[in-house]
Formats: C-alpha cells, structure tokens, sequence
C-alpha cells in the first residue's frame, strides 16, 4: 500500500527508537473468542476449498460475449488441466524459513510484517490446507503481533487513535477478523468498524491524507479503500460504507479500469486495483454496469501466455488477482481463468514457491501469498474459514516451536529475539533511510504488492 512520506518517516523514527532503546513491549490482553460474525457465509471444506469456488452467474449487466473460444480437443484439455499445485504452494508458505515462529511473515529480520502475514492468512483460508497455522497467523495479529523485544506492534501499524491512522490497514485487519470468524468490532482490543467510520474522510485534506470526502486517512490507494469498504460491507454497515464506496466508483475511468493511487495521474490504470475494485461492487450489489466495464477491462488486459501486467511486469500476484475478480462471473470468462491459471502453474517452482513475474526467476514469499490466495477465485467479499468451527477448538494456540523442524514446519524452540549488534545496525539504518525520506525522496507503489495493503 503506498504509504505518505511524513507517515513512513515517522513510522521509521518510532521504530528505530524503540529498536534501539530494546524495550520490552507487551502482547496485547488476548480478547475472549467472540461469537462467529454473522455476516460471513458458510466455511468450505478443506477438501472442497483446494479446488476453485464456483463463482455465481453473471447478471444481464455484467455478461459479455465471450471471446472465441479455444479448440475442443487435446490441447484445451493439456491447458485446463494446467494449474497451480496449491498443496505444494501451502507448504512453501508454511515452510520454517518463511513462516517464522510458525506465526508470522518479516520482511527485514526480526521485523514482522504485518500486511504480508495477513496475506498469508488469506492463503490459508482460501486453501483450507493448514487449519493450526491459519489460527496461529490469526492470533499473532490479534494479539498484538509482538516479536522478541521488538517494540513494532500491530497498533504501531494500525495506528489507531493516532494522526498516522491508516484506513487501509484497519480495513485488511477488519476482514482478516471476519475471514476467521471472528467479530471486528472487538479484535485486537479495537473496534475496527468504528474506527474507519472514524478514519473517513469529510472533505480533502492533505495533512490527514484525505484526497477528498469518503477516502479513509492515509489510504492512498485504491487496494486500500477497497479494503476499507470490503470490511464496512461484510460488517452489514452499508450507510458507514456508502460514501467510501461513492469515492471509490468515483475513481473509476469510462473504460471500466480503476488507478493504482490515489490521486492518480491520468495513464494510471491497475489489474491488480481494478480487481479489488470489483469484488467491492460484486459484494455492494446494485453496480452491475460499473462491475461489469471493470471485468471486461481486466480480460482485455491478459497476454496471449494467460499472464497479466503489474508493476513487476507480467506479474504472478496481479494474474492472481485477476483470476479473483474474473470468478466473479466465472461462467462468461471461462476461458480466461483456464489460461491465467496456466500461466500460474508455469511461475510455480519446485519448492512451491512462484516467481515474481515472467522472466525473474526463483520463489517470491510476497508472490506466493497472493498467487495461492488468487487461484482459488474465491472473492475476499466472500472468503470464510471459521477458526471457531474447525476441529481444534477455538484459535488460542501456543507459540510454534522452531528447533528441531521439518520441512514443513514442524516443532522446534520458538524465536525469542534479535541481536543487539544487529538491532543497533538496523535502528541506524531505518533512521538514515526515514531522513531521507524526509528531505524528499518520494516512491511509488512497489513492485509486487503493498505489504501493508
């Protein structure tokens, strides 16, 4: 998620500060395991849910005619039968040296990152491959997310309560919660739902990060307002949600294609933004033209290798993306998803891992989270794996252990901290960075997906 300079510098301070004054940060006071939302649909079986989810009919509004078609014979069927192995995708996601502790995801050693171990999460759900990681991904977030004596936390993330409050995080965190089981509105200690009808915007504002009336604080792109809407609508909160909704169709362009930031400049238009896009207007309801110039843009955007384009290129998370929003309307884009999930299963590698994009070679964590989660086709407006539901009780598991491991993340010795040498090393280097970011240097989105978003 593309996050404002004066946040990233003062997200970058904080952290180096704590970092270096190695104070010892408290977990967060687990909450009682509430109720299952009730506005989730029913979980799939483990079984069931390895295989792609049917998507629902497409509406009169939203159907195309489809494109010509492939060939019967040999061929199509070589290519249908062409997909991504998503028990071996799981493994690599749950493989020790990625999934840390069994619990998390970092991006810089002894760092959680909170939006990329969310996305693992999805990955889980999606799959229903690994029920024990998925509750102890779902409780390193909703316990606060603390690593050794790190003092990032997930509140430092969300930053709720605070200037830097990001709609986008509140909003992945919020359906995260729902995706689980779990109520939003006491998650973590936070009412999540409550807090984006706080973080929304009533008018532009460059110093809250507000673009205009209904975009959340902070929430610079179009991932992240989706996200912020996905959560408000699967929460049943429809009025809270019908101006960030209203600012999100706002931003959509006359031929159907959504930007990737927000403000956009004129030539900005994302697969991987349009498609969260959709998955807002399928679950809003009552957008059928809107959803249906959206999906018929992100078909006309597939190479002739099945691929989509993203900032990587022809990229594996913004086809994964893609195969989520064309499920949407499974039925009129049949052959696209045979083809965009072709092209997966040739980014797949032989740890399970996929590649980043076409031509880069070797497995990509971040990638491989969405690629999993995308080729399911199942839409995060309706994505469930009840915790509560599943065999094992409520998702109050213990640490993963971490010494004696197999390769597929079996027992060992939890990790418990970071070197001191290395700490102040990194503390410096996240202090260099933020000055630099505070004397100008500006970025766009990075090249696979917001870790935060």
């Amino acid at each position: 998620m593309p996050v404002p300079r004066p946040r990233v510098a003062a997200l970058l301070a904080a952290l180096a500060l704590a970092t270096l004054a190695a104070a010892p940060a408290a977990a967060a006071e687990p909450a009682p395991s509430p109720a299952p939302s009730p506005s989730a649909s029913p979980a799939p079986s483990p079984s069931a849910s390895l295989a792609a989810s049917p998507a629902p009919s497409p509406s009169p509004a939203a159907s195309r005619s489809p494109s010509a078609g492939m060939s019967p014979g040999p061929a199509r069927q070589a290519l249908a039968a062409s997909t991504p192995d998503l028990v071996t995708g799981v493994a690599y996601l749950r493989a020790p040296a990625n999934l840390k502790d069994g619990r998390y995801y970092e991006s810089f050693p002894g760092f959680p990152d909170f939006g990329l171990t969310v996305d693992g999460a999805f990955a889980l759900a999606a799959t229903g491959a690994d029920d024990a990681r998925l509750r102890a991904v779902t409780e390193f977030i909703r316990t606060g997310g603390v690593v050794g004596d790190g003092g990032f936390t997930v509140d430092s993330w969300l930053g709720i309560g605070t200037e830097y409050a990001s709609g986008g995080s509140i909003g992945k965190v919020a359906v995260l919660a729902q995706v689980t089981g779990f109520d939003p509105r006491g998650f973590g200690g936070h009412d999540l739902i409550a807090a984006l009808k706080d973080v929304t915007c009533a008018s532009a504002d460059e110093a809250t990060g507000c673009a205009g009336p209904g975009n959340y604080t902070w929430s610079s792109s179009v991932f992240s307002q989706a996200l912020g809407v996905l959560a408000q609508l699967r929460a049943g909160q429809a009025a809270d949600a019908a101006g960030p909704l209203a600012f999100l169709l706002g931003l959509q362009r006359p031929d159907g294609s959504f930007p990737s930031l927000i403000p956009a400049t004129a030539e900005d238009r994302d697969v991987d933004s349009t498609a969260m896009a959709a998955m807002v207007l399928d679950l809003a309801g009552g957008h059928d033209a809107a959803l249906g110039k959206a999906l018929a843009w992100i078909a006309g955007q597939q190479k002739e290798h099945g691929g989509f384009p993203g900032a990587a290129g022809d990229s594996t998370n913004s086809t994964a993306l893609a195969v989520q929003g064309l499920s949407l309307r499974a039925d009129a884009y049949a052959e696209e998803l045979v083809r965009a999930r072709a092209f997966l299963a040739g980014q797949q590698n032989g740890d399970g891992g996929f590649d980043v994009a076409l031509g880069v070679d070797g497995s990509d964590l971040r990638a491989s989270t969405q690629a999993v989660c995308g080729a399911t086709g199942v839409s995060f407006g309706t994505l469930l794996r009840d915790v509560h539901a599943l065999p094992g009780g409520p998702a109050t598991p213990s640490p993963l252990p971490s010494a004696s491991r197999s390769g597929d993340g079996g027992p060992g010795l939890p990790v418990t901290g970071f070197p001191l040498t290395a700490t102040v090393v990194a503390a410096l280097v996240l202090i260099a960075v933020g000055a630099v970011l505070l004397v100008g240097f500006g970025f766009r989105r990075r090249a696979v997906s917001g870790g935060g978003r």
